[in-house]
């Protein structure tokens, strides 16, 4: 048995004995982060990956730098790889940045473009995550993340649910009670097929008991497209990162039901809090070509260390009330590793498909 399948084995194992309790706590979930005081670092609390510091030989700036992203326009990719960007730029490591969106199907649309045009690009990125990882092992496509190179685990945050601010499904107990009358008349709605709000919206099911076949789950290519489905009533509950939400639910459009973490996180109660001790929280990275040198690997992975190092990155963490949840290079692979394996394991406990 290869050192995969033993990873497979041992997080299939681990979940089969932890689901029905309704408790996965994701491995790689750093502390939440509100908005810090003056004095903290921002986008940093105690206990939460901070940005390493830069050591070793100084980063090579690029002429123009390209990232892809393979999600809609303002969705949590969109502000991943743009703030990346950005920061890159304060940090003088690129003198140009070209930003290009190809979503679809949880980003694997445009992992395979981005295999197909950029694999030989040592000044070209891919941004993805969670979402990515599980929509490959929901839909098990051609090409996958082993024709990419992992370079860093940027943040990670915790997923939302909302309702309409008409609907009848007010906090935690209207949706459970609605789950458990009728599972199949509570539409739900996010990101794609297998990805982590689909996991979510699975694994309540499964903790209250209720028959996971009979979930009804719509996938959209991001955050706006969840919200317009739940405005115009086509959806009960849409499920994404705070950050998408965060706009509508201070403009009272959406009603917040719960987050998807075991303690209350800005302002909104946790889904332990309401009754459901299931917990699950979504993380976003950086990619580069499969086909680049080792020279060409680390220097990317330098300009992407002093990029998270910069004041403009850090305060974006805070505004965007993500968690700094950096890992570089082997660490992030070794990490990454274990991720695809977890959720090829939930993927058939919890019969997912695409």
């Amino acid at each position: 048995m290869d050192r995969r399948s033993c990873l497979f084995a041992g997080a299939a194992g681990a979940l089969l004995s932890a689901l029905p309790q309704g408790t996965l706590a994701q491995a790689t979930v750093t502390t939440p982060v509100a908005r810090p005081p003056a004095a903290t670092r921002p986008g940093t609390a105690p206990g939460a990956a901070t940005a390493p510091v830069s050591t070793g030989p100084a980063a090579v700036a690029l002429p123009v730098l390209r990232i892809l992203i393979p999600g809609s326009a303002g969705g949590g990719w969109d502000q991943t790889g743009r703030a990346l960007g950005a920061a890159i730029q304060a940090a003088g490591l690129a003198q140009k940045v070209e930003y290009e969106n190809k979503g679809g199907k949880g980003g694997t649309i445009g992992l395979a473009d981005f295999v197909e045009r950029f694999s030989n690009d040592p000044a070209a990125l891919l941004v993805g995550g969670m979402v990515m990882v599980g929509a490959i092992a929901v839909s098990r496509p051609k090409v996958t993340l082993a024709q990419v190179t992992p370079l860093a685990r940027l943040t990670s945050d915790y997923m939302v649910l909302v309702s309409g601010v008409s609907s009848k499904i007010r906090d935690m107990k209207d949706l459970a009670d609605e789950m458990k009358r009728d599972l199949s008349s509570v539409v739900f709605t996010g990101g794609s097929a297998g990805g982590v709000d689909h996991m979510l919206a699975a694994m309540m099911a499964r903790q209250l008991r209720l028959d996971v076949s009979k979930l009804r789950y719509e996938p959209n290519p991001g955050g706006k497209e969840a919200v317009a489905m739940i405005t115009s009533g086509k959806a009960s509950v849409a499920i994404s990162g705070y950050s998408e939400f965060k706009a509508d639910i201070e403009a009272r459009q959406l009603t917040p039901l719960a987050v998807s973490s075991r303690r209350k996180l800005y302002g909104i109660p946790s889904l332990y809090e309401g009754g459901i001790q299931t917990d699950l929280a979504n993380w976003r990275g950086v990619f580069a070509a499969g086909k680049i040198t080792e020279e060409q690997q680390a220097n990317l992975r330098r300009i992407i260390t002093r990029a998270t190092e910069t004041p403009q990155w850090r305060q974006t963490v805070a505004d965007k009330n993500w968690n700094m949840a950096t890992l570089i290079g082997k660490d992030f692979a070794d990490t990454l590793t274990l991720e695809q394996a977890m959720a090829e394991a939930i993927a058939m406990i919890l019969k997912l498909k695409a």
